[in-house]
């Protein structure tokens, strides 16, 4: 008769590890497949029971892991901010010892690295919500893009000796989002005039777009001198 003394029984905190584990899987099943829609269709015409077909999830899921059709559009959003321009990352640039040159620089090859090399569904998602709006565009500029423009703000306003409440401080802003938002809106496989830098190294495509944001940065330095 087999010995059950010493035989190992799951315990109420392993099957709540186990459980926490395969609803964090769903969850970034769910998160996957929401964004490639999103890319596809738009907010509009993507809904809760097409993502959970494709997630191959329970078609309740999205309201159990995100609340609702909404909320999981917001993950997608800061999945897609995380991805071109994770916080963090911009974080440490900004506190580094580097020149604000250097900072700008490095940001601008982060961001186009993800933009050239990668071709995700995470700059199509932006790109649709930058050319037609969905109704929560206040609450993803607000937790998305403000965060990120706060941490940009001040490196802009050493390169140019503007103050930082100078309102020709936006014109560089104005002069950095530029390049790169047509890097995001235009698709890479279409034959437009473009196409061919989605072909080139990132590293030779962020050179190019350093010195055009650059020069422009010490226009604006110049004038305010």
């Amino acid at each position: 008769m087999p010995n059950t003394e010493n035989r190992k029984h799951p315990t109420a905190k392993t099957a709540t590890r186990r459980g926490r584990t395969d609803g964090d899987a769903t969850r970034a099943l769910i998160l996957e497949a929401a964004g490639q829609l999103f890319a596809e269709r738009g907010y509009q015409e993507t809904t809760s029971k097409a993502i959970c077909a494709k997630a191959g999830t329970n078609i309740a899921a999205v309201n159990y892991h995100f609340g609702s059709r909404d909320e999981l559009y917001l993950a997608v959003m800061n999945e897609v901010m995380q991805h071109l321009l994770n916080l963090d990352y911009l974080a440490r640039i900004a506190g580094s010892g580097d020149t604000p040159e250097q900072k700008l620089g490095q940001m601008i090859d982060g961001l186009v690295q993800g933009l050239i090399d990668e071709r995700s569904w995470h700059p199509r998602v932006w790109a649709r919500e930058i050319l037609t709006p969905s109704p929560l565009i206040d609450r993803i500029l607000e937790t998305e893009t403000l965060p990120r423009v706060e941490i940009a703000m001040p490196i802009l306003a050493e390169i140019t000796g503007l103050s930082i409440t100078d309102v020709k401080l936006r014109y560089s802003l104005l002069g950095l989002m530029s390049p790169c938002l047509m890097l995001m809106v235009i698709n890479p496989d279409l034959p437009t005039p473009l196409k061919p830098i989605f072909q080139r190294p990132a590293q030779e495509v962020a050179a190019h777009i350093k010195a055009f944001v650059m020069a422009g940065l010490h226009a604006l330095a110049a004038e305010a001198r």
